[in-house]
């Protein structure tokens, strides 16, 4: 496994800091009802209480809607501005929420959690595929037996699909978001180009890189690190991977004896 680093695209805060109105606009966070809603109708039967653990939690949009409804959360993210956002968001909320500033390749609690996510493509990062499979291994160990997890990220065979080289859209804010894609690898890899252009003139430019999955892929990797019941679909509501799918969401489950 590779140690953080500073040099790399996810490492800086910037990124996050200056791109977070075209990463979490207010449309995404009004979706977080109807998309936990969503999710736990696909993973049912959680406990009452149950422990979730929202791995790469950003501002806290998932964790937030999961402790309205009564569930223990405990978000992990590695961008320390976020997590004082979440924060807030919670206090103001009046939402007990257990925040863990932690890069996700090191954070481990066995046997803790009744489900784990890892929503918005927030699994792929890093340029060393044995990074993933830590990832994954310590997502088995810090499900109880029996608990679930469910990985959300848009797929190979989607990108594939609706592949543009580049483009370009007005944002909420008024800011001018410009991004360029480059296939690489075999198509197991992606480069993208961000620019953010704001109504006064500034601009912020950003190159980010991350690892893509087909289905089969993402089975095979978990099948691989002890997950069983390990299926695919092609968005929250539980629709098939096939043609028509938006997203590639991924759930499994630890087994009850090991």
């Amino acid at each position: 496994m590779s140690h953080p680093s500073d040099s790399a695209w996810h490492e800086d805060d910037g990124f996050w800091i200056n791109m977070a109105p075209s990463l979490f606009p207010q449309q995404r966070w009004d979706a977080a009802e109807v998309e936990v809603q969503r999710l736990l109708e696909l993973i049912p039967n959680q406990p009452e209480r149950a422990a979730i653990l929202d791995l790469g939690c950003g501002p806290g949009r998932i964790a937030l809607e999961l402790a309205q409804r009564g569930y223990r959360v405990t978000g992990v993210d590695r961008t320390a501005a976020y997590l004082d956002e979440a924060r807030q968001r919670a206090e103001t909320a009046q939402l007990d929420i257990e925040w863990v500033h932690r890069d996700m390749r090191l954070y481990r609690r066995d046997d803790t959690f009744n489900l784990v996510l890892s929503m918005f493509t927030t699994f792929g990062y890093f340029e060393d595929a044995a990074d993933d499979r830590q990832v994954a291994r310590n997502i088995h160990a810090n499900l109880k037996p029996g608990g679930c997890m469910l990985i959300d990220v848009i797929g190979k065979e989607i990108l594939a699909r609706q592949y543009r080289a580049r483009d370009w859209n007005t944002e909420a804010d008024g800011a001018l978001m410009l991004q360029e894609r480059t296939i690489c690898n075999n198509w197991s890899w992606i480069r993208c180009k961000w620019i953010r252009i704001l109504p006064d003139g500034t601009q912020h430019t950003y190159h980010l890189e991350h690892r893509l999955y087909s289905a089969g892929e993402l089975i095979d990797l978990l099948t691989q690190e002890g997950f069983v019941n390990v299926n695919a679909y092609g968005s929250l509501e539980g629709t098939p991977y096939d043609h028509e799918a938006r997203r590639l969401i991924v759930t499994a489950e630890k087994p009850r004896s090991h």
